[in-house]
């Protein structure tokens, strides 16, 4: 599912999603990394230009009430990732291409991986 629809699933099934039903504000404290020129160009414009990795994302409602997360991609349009995964997931989700999230983790592990993962889409 893309995630620009991930309103109208929630409609459908007459569910909440997450965010409405729990604010889950971030917690801890991240570290602004530049997504790299690899990445931007597998997911396109719509790519954030950065996002804030924390050692552990902590993201709660209340004082008493905190979960950790891999990633959480907030209202103000801001990605905090805890590991590589979740960096990979939430620039995909956030860039509108879920399904490259794979990809995108792979180049985030190694960059010079591009062509060969470009010559693996030509049959997408």
């Amino acid at each position: 599912m893309r995630p620009a629809r991930a309103a109208d699933l929630a409609e459908l099934l007459q569910v909440r999603r997450l965010s409405e039903a729990v604010a889950a504000e971030v917690r801890s404290e991240g570290v602004r990394h530049e997504v790299p020129e690899a990445v931007r160009v597998l997911l396109g414009p719509a790519t954030p230009e950065s996002y804030l990795e924390h050692e552990e994302l902590l993201v709660g409602d209340g004082p008493d009430a905190t979960a950790e997360l891999d990633w959480r991609w907030t209202p103000d349009g801001t990605l905090h990732a805890a590991t590589l995964e979740g960096v990979a997931a939430g620039l995909a989700w956030a860039a509108g291409q879920w399904p490259r999230r794979f990809e995108v983790a792979a180049l985030l592990e190694d960059p010079d991986r591009g062509e060969e993962l470009a010559r693996a889409r030509w049959f997408d």
